[in-house]
């Protein structure tokens, strides 16, 4: 895994399923084409990333856990020329509602670009993947890059379509820097490529957890991946067997936008702060040693509490362990934390307090980017992420079980048992981590009332997109329903075109790739 590098590819037909080969193809002929027009030459590569749905496993890879994404068709492209005749980077968009961006690379100690956080423009997220690349890889005097952009990854959808442009923008620029690269940085692994661009995202203000990233970068053709993050980032192939009929995942975006930069600090970092706070008290209440940095996360305090107390698998399954151990810790969630004051919320006072720092010392921990809020929720926080893991390692386990059984898989069966863990999750982001919203619990009741096996929140919430787990021969139906019951009545004036970019079904997707040839 940790060896293979992005693939170069030259047929782009590998990256979607066949009924999207043909528009596929139209788009990246007039990426082609209008780069010509625009810079008057051909680019020499395209860099692609694709968007990602979140399958389950919702807000728990920034505490340690494991999540269950797949790529989707949707992405990011960036046609490149690259220009030795001097450092700057001209960067533009297909979408002509985004404004073209010129800059020149500064000095390293000055941070390489400017990035301003609160500025919430879609080229700074091109920024920071450019600048996790000069930074990360040394690269001196970087060549010129001349890019033009194309994205289908619906924004505010909780899609990744920032995460898309993040790792887009990493490639394009490793493959155009390549040549500079220090001997030891030369040919970076797709391991090592996602990494750098998790770290280059949080130059935009957003602590993310990884999981968006590794998905973009390391995803493999029909298969979901299942990430783990510690002790170090781990991707494991998740396929689903045949069935008849085959299992069919649909999106449907509420049209609500959810915007992670702008609403981080009373939502997406909010909730970061709350999950480290939960996992030092539990480590204190447990009597596990805090590290010498201070810092720990909630599946840190499941590891080392096993660990303690010389938990033995005595013959269990990986994932009858996990399941035993995930039972575990929500009981210990409330047994710490099961009291009146801190159910309905506690101050930052009573939060440093309890974790036994001043709230100088736990501001300089644990808060690196701003938040707002008057309470904090331990106990719902950190139960949704002890049970929403579980969920994870039942949903794993459910597939590769089906994978090895030498008769066919009874479809029923399955999706069934699949979907009631993807409603599961759906109450958990909803009463535990308040990351729903009156759109996502309109639309995941309506596609249940559609037929779907399970219907969910997918991405950070607040807005966004739902994923529903239907019968492949329902999906006309389906989308049809949700159409005339939902779209109709919140938002009657799209057009066809929106209309099915707003639901459509998607086929597991590979990851990135970086296309030289001829279109």
């Amino acid at each position: 895994m940790t060896s293979s590098t992005i693939p170069i590819i030259n047929d782009i037909s590998i990256l979607y399923s066949e009924p999207k080969i043909e528009s596929a193809r139209a788009r990246w002929v007039e990426l082609s084409t209008q780069f010509e027009n625009l810079y008057g030459c051909i680019p020499d590569f395209i860099a692609r990333s694709p968007g990602r749905v979140n399958l389950i496993g919702e807000h728990i890879d920034y505490a340690g856990f494991g999540v269950l994404p797949m790529a989707i068709e949707d992405d990011c492209l960036i046609a490149v020329a690259i220009d030795h005749s001097q450092p700057a980077v001209k960067l533009a968009n297909l979408n002509p509602k985004y404004s073209t961006l010129v800059f020149s690379p500064i000095s390293r100690q000055d941070g390489i670009v400017s990035i301003n956080p609160e500025a919430h423009i879609w080229s700074n997220y091109f920024l920071a993947g450019y600048r996790g690349v000069l930074e990360e890889l040394r690269v001196e005097q970087p060549k010129g890059m001349l890019c033009l952009m194309s994205g289908t990854v619906p924004t505010g959808a909780g899609l990744s379509s920032s995460s898309a442009i993040v790792c887009c923008a990493v490639i394009a620029t490793v493959k155009a820097q390549e040549s500079l690269l220090p001997q030891d940085k030369k040919s970076p692994s797709a391991h090592e490529l996602a990494i750098l661009s998790i770290r280059s995202e949080r130059y935009v203000g957003t602590m993310g957890g990884g999981m968006d990233q590794a998905c973009s970068i390391l995803s493999k053709p029909n298969s979901a991946l299942f990430i783990e993050f510690h002790p170090v980032l781990k991707v494991t192939p998740v396929h689903f067997p045949k069935t008849l009929p085959p299992i069919a995942f649909v999106i449907a975006d509420t049209l609500v936008t959810s915007d992670k930069a702008v609403t981080a600090p009373v939502r997406y970092n909010l909730r970061v702060v709350e999950t480290r706070g939960a996992a030092r008290i539990l480590a204190l209440a447990l009597g596990i040693p805090i590290p010498a940095t201070g810092k720990l996360h909630l599946k840190q305090v499941l590891d080392a509490h096993f660990d303690k107390i010389g938990y033995e698998s005595a013959g269990k399954t990986e994932a009858e362990t996990d399941i035993e151990k995930l039972t575990e810790m929500t009981n210990v969630v409330e047994r710490v934390f099961g009291t009146e004051e801190i159910k309905s919320g506690i101050s930052f006072a009573k939060m440093c307090e309890l974790a036994g720092l001043s709230e100088q010392v736990f501001t300089k921990l644990y808060i690196q980017q701003p938040i707002r809020t008057e309470k904090f929720h331990l106990y719902r926080r950190a139960k949704h992420v002890y049970s929403e893991e579980k969920r994870v390692v039942q949903f794993r386990d459910i597939c590769e079980k089906s994978m090895r059984q030498e008769q066919g898989v009874v479809a029923e069966t399955l999706f069934t048992q699949l979907g009631e863990l993807m409603d599961a999750s759906q109450d958990s982001c909803h009463a535990l981590f308040d990351c729903s919203c009156n759109e996502l619990e309109e639309l995941t009741a309506l596609a249940r009332r559609a037929g779907a096996y399970g219907s969910r929140l997918t991405g950070a919430g607040w807005g966004g997109a739902t994923v529903s787990l239907v019968a492949e021969d329902k999906v006309p139906e389906f989308i049809e329903y949700l159409k005339k019951e939902f779209y109709a009545k919140h938002h009657p004036d799209l057009t066809r075109k929106q209309l099915n970019r707003a639901i459509f079904a998607t086929a597991p997707s590979s990851g990135a790739a970086t296309f030289v040839g001829h279109l």
